[in-house]
């Protein structure tokens, strides 16, 4: 039986409830129902993203927490969100070398660069549309009362929310009560590489005779994602604005991970580096943030204490919502190797000047 079509008959919902429950007490991590629940609709989705093709033609690259828990197991977070990238020559329906030329001329002038970047959004707008009207008409198909895709109406199509029937609920409940699939329009969607996925449930052995859903996913190259996470955290750490931190610890977390697993060494990956820098130098760029400091010796992975003291309470709240398989380290535990870390790339790259 598909797990999809208890929920398509209400009466059926205890016992999927019952389902999820018996499932957390055989996972290996204890993973809790919600997130179980949460997880395998996370998994269909990307199945109807990638398997059924609703993304069409453009290269969207599969990358953020759920790419690095889900391809490579490199977190031992759950994480809810659902982070894509859209290539940005593909967006604009012009060749890499047209829209390069495009993007280098937009950056001579504020004007030029604000009609790039207005027709850019448009164009996202256009797109994310479109993909929604393919989501609901996928989703009609399962019967399931609640189910459905919108696109969020201030994120200039960046945010797509997917709502499903939870017959699971917590008493600590930090996660969000839908999928959040983020979209970026100004980012590479290249390089990736094809990565098998299930749901966690699949290793439990009970679980045998329930269809449950797998994915073959585009994600994100391992260098050009760690650039990504790292050049993030310079961001949070240097930007004049304010940080609203709620659901931002996590980026350290991630972070801190990714450098103990040597997932890949921020030393030996100036391609990478280099691209990831000069792709958010010019479309992301924020007041206070200057990319180019990277290059001098001057990464910053960790925020003055004023800014941190919040990260650290949204560090603890995730801890108190189960959010992690295994206990985490103390977060200043996390922020003494980020800093050793930073402390390192910045004098490695001081000895090259």
């Amino acid at each position: 039986m598909n797990i999809f079509d208890l929920y398509a008959d209400k009466s059926k919902h205890e016992d999927l409830a019952n389902i999820f429950s018996y499932a957390a007490q055989q996972h290996e991590h204890g993973l809790v129902a919600n997130f179980l629940e949460k997880d395998i609709w996370v998994t269909e989705i990307l199945r109807l993203l990638y398997d059924e093709k609703l993304l069409g033609d453009c290269s969207v690259a599969f990358k953020g927490g759920t790419a690095l828990s889900k391809c490579w197991g490199a977190i031992e977070r759950f994480s809810e969100d659902i982070d894509l990238s859209i290539h940005w020559a593909d967006l604009s329906g012009l060749s890499e070398d047209v829209e390069l030329a495009a993007w280098q001329k937009s950056i001579q002038s504020n004007s030029q660069n604000k009609k790039f970047r207005d027709e850019q959004q448009k164009r996202l707008m256009q797109w994310s549309n479109d993909l929604v009207d393919k989501l609901n008409h996928r989703l009609v198909q399962y019967n399931i009362e609640g189910l459905t895709a919108e696109l969020e109406p201030d994120s200039h199509g960046e945010k797509i929310d997917i709502h499903f029937p939870r017959v699971t609920h917590s008493d600590n409940d930090y996660q969000l009560d839908h999928i959040l699939l983020e979209f970026g329009g100004r980012n590479r969607g290249k390089p990736t590489e094809i990565i098998d996925i299930d749901c966690y449930m699949n290793s439990i052995p009970d679980f045998t005779s329930l269809a449950l859903p797998k994915a073959s996913v585009m994600a994100y190259q391992r260098d050009f994602i760690l650039w990504e996470k790292l050049t993030a955290l310079h961001q949070f750490s240097t930007q004049e604005k304010a940080l609203n931190p709620n659901r931002l610890a996590r980026h350290w977390y991630d972070v801190d991970c990714l450098l103990n697993m040597k997932f890949d060494d921020p030393l030996n990956t100036s391609e990478a580096m280099l691209a990831v820098i000069e792709m958010k130098k010019h479309r992301w760029a924020s007041l206070g943030v200057d990319y180019e400091e990277i290059l001098q010796g001057k990464l910053k992975l960790i925020p003055k204490v004023k800014r941190l003291k919040g990260i650290r309470h949204d560090h603890a709240e995730a801890v108190a919502g189960g959010m992690f398989f295994t206990e985490p380290d103390p977060f200043d535990t996390i922020v003494t190797r980020l800093e050793a870390t930073q402390n390192k790339f910045n004098q490695h790259i001081k000895s090259l000047l």
